[in-house]
């Protein structure tokens, strides 16, 4: 009877060893802890960030949301990942391809060149810049803060953590125009800049290499000045179109006019040559706005005529 009760504990026990063993056949779940590090960013303020992380070996990325800038957690299992983080308030900024780390990128809709002074419900047909006129026009990107990362592993049966450090990933592009005349009949003005990116891959920050034209914002201080900020995914490395700017007035008598082709309105040796890729800030010296007729018909948003002003460049 002794033999049999050990030969029934024996029996008892072979189960409970045989589930052990298919368990650890299967990647647990744990807990992950994520933080981000603003270092390379310290004036960044999203309301808040998404992470995705991709098995390494493929399969499609676990998307996580935290509020704010300090992270949060997340629950994962066991094993290498792929990692990629940015912002999750943008508005301007469409993505692609989420489900895959290598491709998954941002671009922005198609936009009018008057979008800036008139919404996205502008339909204008106006002047573009000079070699430009069949790039597609797309509005700015949003500010994107992000990072990736191609060596993260969780671990069974510790804490993990996983910091990130996120960077600009988009550029912030200003520019002011210098002895601008009459600015005090002004009643309206944007501009445009050809050349540039309309698309980015985030995991190697690549940009596409389809030239487009992007609308601004512009600002008189009604003296002698013009300034504006707009941010770009930037101009792809092997580009050798130009960057030209064009500027659209509306003078407070209802007359408009586009001002392009001048040698000042060609910056592309500053945005090519400036310091920072990242940061750049473009000077144009002189811009002559006419002088409206004394007693003129006042403002009229529905008057589609654009006279174009154009300076030839000298050789």
């Amino acid at each position: 009877m002794r033999h049999i009760s050990y030969l029934l504990a024996i029996l008892l026990l072979l189960p409970s060893c045989v589930h052990k063993e298919l368990c650890r056949d299967h990647p647990h779940t744990m807990s992950v802890k994520v933080e981000f590090d603003w270092r390379d960013a310290p004036g960044a303020d999203p309301e808040g960030m998404c992470v995705y992380f991709y098995p390494v070996g493929g399969g499609s990325g676990y998307r996580f949301d935290f509020k704010g800038t300090e992270g949060g957690e997340a629950k994962l299992r066991v094993g290498e990942y792929l990692v990629l983080c940015y912002n999750n308030d943008t508005e301007a900024v469409q993505f692609y391809n989420t489900d895959d780390f290598a491709t998954h990128g941002g671009f922005t809709r198609e936009g009018n060149p008057l979008e800036p002074m008139y919404g996205n419900a502008a339909s204008y047909s106006v002047p573009k810049a000079d070699g430009a006129e069949d790039e597609r026009v797309v509005i700015c990107p949003d500010m994107i803060w992000g990072c990736s990362d191609t060596e993260v592993e969780i671990v069974d049966n510790t804490e993990n953590v996983v910091t990130l450090y996120p960077h600009e990933m988009v550029c912030t592009y200003t520019y002011e125009v210098r002895n601008v005349s009459n600015l005090d009949h002004l009643q309206q003005m944007s501009g445009t800049l050809s050349g540039m990116s309309g698309k980015m891959t985030f995991s190697s920050e690549e940009l596409d290499d389809e030239c487009v034209t992007l609308p601004y914002a512009s600002h008189s201080d009604g003296v002698s000045q013009v300034t504006g900020e707009f941010y770009t995914f930037g101009h792809h490395p092997d580009n050798e179109e130009p960057h030209r700017m064009v500027f659209y007035a509306v003078m407070d008598d209802g007359k408009k006019y586009c001002f392009k082709g001048s040698d000042n309105l060609d910056v592309t040796s500053q945005i090519h040559e400036a310091p920072d890729r990242r940061h750049v800030h473009i000077i144009i010296d002189g811009l002559d706005l006419p002088q409206p007729i004394e007693g003129g018909s006042g403002f009229d948003p529905s008057v589609d005529d654009w006279e174009v002003v154009e300076v030839e460049v000298e050789m």
